[in-house]
């Protein structure tokens, strides 16, 4: 039982340690060695938890879409209108974005192509399935909420993969100074987004709960 938690621990180590240098120093220019070294083990135990750099990258990816698709559950699977169900999910990201902003940062590390990680193509295609993943929750959010009349009978899929884009180019922008130069706060951004495409995806004629919890209501603020 105790060696087993040493274990765990170790390897956690090893992930945040590593974690660290590839953002620090990018994925190219970090080294098994300067793993091992940062983590305070020897390169034998390293390669005991893990194969190669690529399997070290991939496990902190991993596990970080795994952090960010139970969230995203967690959201949708409330018993609420699927459109305040698709705003708690934004809110959801946004905690997340917030919490862990190095696993929102090397999140996107593996799915840029320009960057050339370069994973091999198992680790790749399971990467990419779980960012699909993300939008899958959307999606069948997004089904159920047609289903009961209350979003507009729009393509699932495509609403799931635009909710996510504008998610995404929010964070993204923020990221890269875009709304500080504007002087607009991430939050304001978040909420601006949410109610633009709230009133595009209402479905007027079924019923859209406000937060007084009138009927009729079609902006979906907190």
């Amino acid at each position: 039982m105790i060696e087993d938690i040493e274990k765990n621990n170790t390897r956690v180590v090893i992930l945040e340690r590593a974690r660290h240098l590839f953002l620090s120093l990018g994925y190219h220019k970090t080294t098994m060695r300067m793993i091992a070294d940062a983590a305070g083990v020897s390169t034998g135990p390293l390669y005991f938890y893990f194969r190669n750099k690529a399997e070290v990258f991939f496990h902190i990816c991993s596990e970080a879409f795994d952090y960010l698709i139970y969230d995203f559950r967690q959201a949708a699977e409330q018993d609420r209108h699927a459109g305040l169900r698709l705003r708690d999910i934004y809110y959801a990201y946004k905690a997340f974005y917030y919490r862990e902003p190095q696993l929102f940062e090397i999140m996107h590390v593996a799915t840029n192509p320009m960057i050339g990680i370069g994973l091999p193509q198992a680790l790749e295609e399971t990467i990419n399935q779980k960012s699909q993943d993300l939008v899958k929750v959307m999606e069948r959010v997004i089904q159920e909420g047609i289903a009961r009349q209350e979003l507009r009978p729009i393509n699932p899929c495509k609403l799931a993969l635009y909710l996510y884009s504008v998610a995404e180019g929010v964070f993204l922008s923020h990221n890269m100074g875009v709304l500080q130069q504007c002087g607009i706060a991430l939050d304001e951004m978040i909420d601006t987004a949410i109610d633009l495409v709230g009133l595009g995806m209402m479905d007027f004629h079924g019923k859209c709960p406000s937060k007084t919890g009138e009927v009729g209501i079609v902006k979906l603020v907190r």
